[in-house]
């Protein structure tokens, strides 16, 4: 034996190794007796790092190369010793243990000695069972890398391996989560485990997996799924590892992570067997409201398509997803409608020659549905609306309105179209239209089936639809009644915008300022901001000021409108390119009658290049709330029904404004009259406002003359309601003027 590899030996077994390598075959198993007791008497001496060093010196005469038959038997008689599982083991233990098993056993055999050759194998057997054991005992994860390129199965109790060496599963299989490493361990064999064997290896997997406690393993395993789903050649080992943890079916958090993650690799143009691989990997998903289809769906839901690199993933996402859809889901249906229209304009303007055929395949598949005309126009209306709200070409507030109101007839007509309408708008809209596509759905939603499914996305997978979702739960169960027993309140469709968008503004969902015709965002913040000073400070000093007259009260509140105005005014120039100018003038009439003393009329006026392009008119009865003893306000506004009626003949452009003290926020309160005299008439009142009611259900002062009266979303245009308001025995008290040239 080389001087080199007697020395990886300790000091006292080299000696003993020199005898070894010296013996003659004939005597080797003679010899090997007495070779036993002198190991046997170095182990109970043996430090801890002698034996290790043993333990790699034996790993390196086990290693191919030339070795004789004495030297062989002493590498088998002491393996039980020289291989205990210090530390991990190196590739292939066992492939090597049982070659130089085989070599020693048929050199036994070729010198005739049948009978020790018999022994020697059924010895060696058994050792290297406890070996391999052991190994698995302390390092279950490294199965693999201990049988690597060995035939085995599985009998039901043990794995065998050449149908000799045997592992027996229960007792190595550890608990709780510490058994995932080997399941993990034993699930990579099936590929390579016999046919009769397979199946009864695959159960036992099955059944130890659903004794791990899952919050225990579900971490562990989601890792090792993903390693799978982000690996070109892990298709097929994503089916057999959700086989073996069916759980994995109901994740919803894997769901989630397996769109994302296809969302990501599309967007940076990963590799396509990546793509496929997520892609099947969430039709795996099975359990609701978990929907596969919707997280592959979602992966391009947000994508842009103008601006990718290769279209080709979308093109593959979109076919595996209408290859897949188990069902014709209305809802589905119209997002695959949509992308396919976005993606044939992108591929149109890059000039792809097959871009029609593909979207006339597309449509025909689809062309079954019920409503189908009506899922391809909004599939195209969409496409083609929602890109301009990142532009300067947004549309109006005008085009808007009219853009839902025939949104509404369309989809409205029957259920099924309303639930695929109500999904798409809330999952599908970007983030620039948010307004537009709740408001949509608030006139969708008719009845409790439509509110229920406006429920069920609060489990939607996309983040975005269950936060809209959430948005507009909070609206329609708003005014139930704060009395548990009251019977449940049956929210209808918005009477006005006004209460939509005091919804959006309240609930902070969205914001709320968009573009109005005015086509300044930075003009209406400096509007919403000059207006709601000027309403903070009148309710932080209602408490003082309560007890003067309502007229009084209405002219502060006007006067520091009209001063905060002319401040804007100055400061105009810095922030719009081009001219454009705000005044506000108010006149209260000398003698109004006794029931319009305390009431506003606000006329705003838009002219451009000297003629009236629009004027409308406002009316405002103003109440003020009032306390019945010291820190006690009143639960009503006074405010009388039949003056409301009045009112409401004449015009409905009418609301209430109410002068509070800084309750919840510092602001006044604004709500149509005709909700307020809804309430009445539901409060069963004859003289005054509900206090809870009106707080329910009204808006800011600053925001609903911003948004709704310059934003001229209400008002009146008719001339003779417009010349009431400001002559004879029905004008306003107030008249306040706005104009914009």
């Amino acid at each position: 034996m080389p001087l080199v590899e007697a020395s990886l030996w300790p000091e006292p077994l080299q000696a003993l190794h020199a005898r070894v390598a010296a013996t003659a075959p004939q005597e080797a198993v003679a010899s090997s007796a007495e070779w036993r007791e002198d190991f046997a008497r170095w182990v109970r001496g043996a430090s801890l790092e002698e034996r290790t060093r043993a333990q790699a010196a034996a790993w390196e005469r086990l290693s191919p190369g030339e070795r004789t038959p004495a030297e062989l038997l002493f590498l088998l008689s002491t393996l039980s010793e020289l291989l205990w599982p210090y530390e991990e083991p190196r590739l292939g233990l066992l492939k090597q243990v049982l070659a130089r098993r085989d070599a020693a056993v048929t050199a036994l055999r070729e010198a005739g000695d049948t009978e020790s050759a018999e022994r020697i194998q059924k010895e060696s057997t058994v050792t290297v069972s406890t070996v391999l054991t052991r190994y698995l005992k302390r390092h279950p994860e490294a199965l693999s890398k201990l049988v690597r390129d060995v035939p085995c199965t599985y009998d039901g109790r043990a794995l065998r391996f050449q149908d000799s060496v045997e592992v027996d599963l229960k007792y190595v299989m550890g608990t709780g989560a510490k058994s995932v490493d080997l399941l993990e361990q034993l699930r990579s064999l099936l590929p390579d485990t016999r046919d009769g064997g397979r199946d009864k290896l695959t159960d036992f997997i099955r059944t130890r997996a659903a004794r791990i406690p899952w919050r225990e393993a579900r971490e562990v395993l989601g890792e090792r799924l993903f390693a799978l789903a982000t690996s070109q050649d892990g298709r097929s080992g994503m089916r057999g590892f959700l086989a073996c943890y069916p759980n994995g079916r109901k994740e919803p958090d894997w769901c989630s992570r397996a769109g994302l993650l296809l969302a990501r690799t599309v967007e940076v143009g990963g590799l396509p067997a990546v793509v496929e691989n997520l892609c099947d990997l969430l039709t795996l998903f099975d359990a609701p409201p978990v929907d596969g289809l919707r997280g592959a769906l979602g992966a391009l839901v947000q994508s842009d398509f103008e601006t990718a690199a290769d279209l080709g993933h979308a093109r593959f996402v979109l076919d595996h997803c209408q290859g897949t859809m188990r069902k014709a889901e209305p809802a589905l249906a119209l997002t695959l409608l949509w992308l396919e229209e976005r993606l044939f304009r992108a591929s149109v303007r890059r000039g792809v020659p097959e871009a029609f055929e593909r979207r006339t395949r597309a449509r025909a598949k689809l062309e079954l549905l019920p409503g189908f005309t009506h899922l391809v126009w909004l599939a195209e209306e969409c496409a083609e609306m929602w890109p301009r709200f990142r532009t300067p070409a947004r549309p109006g507030l005008d085009g808007l309105v009219a853009w839902r109101k025939e949104v509404t007839w369309r989809m409205g007509r029957k259920p099924v179209l309303r639930k695929a309408a109500i999904e798409f708008l809330l999952w599908c809209a970007p983030d620039e239209a948010s307004s537009e596509a709740e408001l949509a759905t608030l006139s969708l939603v008719r009845n409790a089936t439509d509110r229920r499914l406006v429920r069920k996305m609060l489990e939607h997978p996309s983040p975005r639809a269950r936060f809209r979702a959430r948005s507009l739960q909070s609206y329609l169960q708003a005014g139930a009644g704060q009395d548990k027993h009251a019977p449940p309140s049956e929210p209808s469709e918005p009477a006005t915008l006004t209460a939509s968008l005091r919804h959006l503004h309240v609930t902070r969902a969205v914001p709320v300022g968009g573009r109005t015709w005015l086509r300044d965002r930075d003009l209406e913040d400096l509007l919403v901001g000059a207006v709601g000073r000027v309403e903070s400070e009148a309710a932080q000093r209602h408490l003082q000021r309560f007890r003067e007259e309502t007229p009084e009260l209405i002219t502060g509140l006007l006067e520091g409108l009209r001063s905060e105005l002319a401040h804007v005014q100055a400061a105009l120039g810095s922030l719009v390119a081009s001219p454009l100018s705000l005044s506000m003038t108010v006149h209260r009439h000398p003698e109004p009658q006794p029931e319009a003393a305390s009431e506003i009329a606000f006329i705003v006026s838009v002219e451009r290049e000297g003629f009236v392009r629009t004027r409308r008119v406002v009316r405002v009865p103003v109440a003020k709330l009032e306390q019945r003893g010291e820190g006690q306000w009143l639960p009503t506004f006074r405010l009388g029904r039949e003056r409301l009626d009045a009112l409401l003949t004449r015009t409905e452009a009418a609301f209430c404004l109410f002068l509070v003290p800084a309750f919840v926020r510092p602001e006044l309160w604004v709500m149509p009259a005709r909700l307020a005299r809804a309430s009445m008439e539901a409060q069963g009142a004859l003289s005054g406002v509900p206090r809870e009611a009106a707080q329910g259900a009204s808006r800011s002062l600053a925001q609903w003359l911003v948004y709704d009266v310059l934003g001229l979303w209400v008002g009146d245009e008719r001339p003779d309601v417009i010349d009431a308001s400001r002559e004879g025995d029905a004008a306003a008290g107030f008249v306040v003027d706005l104009t914009v040239r």
